[in-house]
């Protein structure tokens, strides 16, 4: 497995542009964000791994096969968010030193996923709630995991005091700032995650 180990909020960006990415990028880090998850197939990825990482770490989105973990390694992926739980993924990941974090819903498949990898992606979380936190709190499973997929502010905090060291946020976060929105009101809802973020991710570190 790769060496770093995921802490706080990712922020998991949609397929875009080169401009859309680095327009909504830069306010995201102004804000305080600084991991973050692509596409594995989008064509702005090195791009905006170039532009951007010496402010941030960036990782890959959507893996679903050994092709895409080296193709995302080749431009700048530093870890990955896989949608399968997949040997073959999992292997190419270690080859490549980039910690892989392998789909999973239930506790079994998260028990499954690492003992492939060592790190299971929990997804869509917004369907489990974030009750399964305490869940996979009290089974000893909870440092593992990220969860992704509709989490809110709230969701977000109950999954870091439960014992997450990351969680996933997309659009509860992002809104319509892809697609023409106001970046003056994307700058608004960071407040509420990075203050979670800062209050949480902060306390487990000290």
């Amino acid at each position: 497995m790769g060496g770093m180990t995921l802490r706080g909020i990712v922020v998991c960006l949609p397929e875009a542009s080169i401009d859309d990415y680095i327009g909504v990028v830069e306010v995201l880090i102004q804000e305080g964000f600084t991991r973050f998850a692509m596409p594995a197939s989008a064509e702005a990825f090195r791009d905006v791994a170039g532009i951007f990482g010496s402010r941030a770490q960036f990782g890959a989105l959507r893996v679903t096969s050994s092709a895409d973990v080296h193709r995302a390694a080749d431009a700048g992926a530093s870890f990955a968010f896989s949608d399968v739980a997949d040997s073959d993924v999992a292997d190419a990941a270690d080859e490549r030193q980039l910690d892989c974090w392998l789909s999973a819903m239930t506790p079994r498949e998260v028990r499954s996923a690492l003992q492939l990898s060592g790190r299971a992606l929990l997804y869509p979380a917004d369907v489990l709630g974030h009750a399964m936190a305490h869940r996979l709190d009290e089974l000893g499973l909870i440092d593992e995991v990220v969860p992704l997929g509709g989490i809110g502010a709230y969701a977000a905090g109950e999954w870091l005091k439960a014992g997450a060291k990351a969680v996933g946020v997309d659009a509860t976060l992002l809104g319509d700032a892809f697609d023409g929105g106001s970046l003056s009101m994307l700058r608004d809802r960071c407040n509420s995650f990075i203050s979670l973020e800062r209050r949480y991710v902060h306390d487990a570190t000290d």
